[in-house]
């Protein structure tokens, strides 16, 4: 079904009506869907609070991070779903995911979502773009374990000021939040805690990153656009 969609439509014509942010508009205005807000406390496993089989998520605040059998798939930053793809997938749940920071969420039930994507015209295209994201970060990331150790460490470096981090008031440095400490930087990257230690040194002695209090910052020239 999705390789017809490919044939169908343009990308980008996707990529501007049926992204994420349209998605949400979509349910919180549609009187077929109800919606409620939950807090999942830090260092928390959303499964001891949610259920993906029941319910489809969108993380409107915080940091958190999916797993799949103790082996790290991705950082989960605020505005964006999690569990959409069970709408069509009845499996039981194997992905974990843990609050890095407290995360607020928006609460959905599964099967009010799928009935309203049904009714839609085009509703298939909110979720043949969420599986392509999927499957976008899911090939990066494996591009990313067959890169160097120092490299590897860089380039999630890099993927996370992008994603969450603060410039200086100077503007020449991008701080990570405190949260990435180096044994989840570890879990992120399939190195060793000492391994990230080590790589650390290496980029601090080049210059190219800093560490204050336990938190990294990197040099902006070296983050790349």
């Amino acid at each position: 079904m999705y390789t017809e969609l490919d044939q169908l439509y343009n990308m980008d014509i996707i990529r501007t009506n049926f992204n994420q942010e349209k998605l949400l508009q979509e349910l919180l205005t549609s009187n077929l869907v109800d919606s409620k807000t939950i807090k999942i406390p830090k260092s928390r496993y959303f499964e001891t609070i949610t259920n993906t089989q029941e319910h489809i998520y969108y993380l409107e605040r915080g940091i958190a991070h999916l797993s799949y059998e103790n082996k790290s798939l991705a950082v989960l930053i605020d505005q964006q779903f999690i569990g959409l793809g069970t709408v069509l997938d009845f499996q039981e749940k194997t992905f974990d995911i843990q609050a890095y920071t407290e995360c607020e969420l928006l609460m959905f039930d599964r099967k009010q979502v799928m009935e309203l994507l049904f009714s839609m015209q085009e509703g298939m295209l909110y979720l043949y773009l969420y599986e392509k994201d999927l499957q976008k970060a899911l090939l990066e990331k494996i591009d990313l374990l067959h890169q160097k150790g120092s490299v590897r460490l860089l380039k999630t470096f890099q993927t996370l000021c992008h994603a969450c981090g603060d410039i200086s008031k100077d503007g020449h440095w991008v701080s990570i939040p405190r949260c990435f400490t180096i044994k989840r930087i570890a879990d992120m990257t399939n190195l060793s805690p000492r391994s990230v230690s080590d790589f650390s040194e290496e980029l601090i002695a080049n210059k190219i990153i800093k560490k204050e209090s336990g938190q990294f910052i990197i040099r902006i020239e070296y983050i790349e656009s």
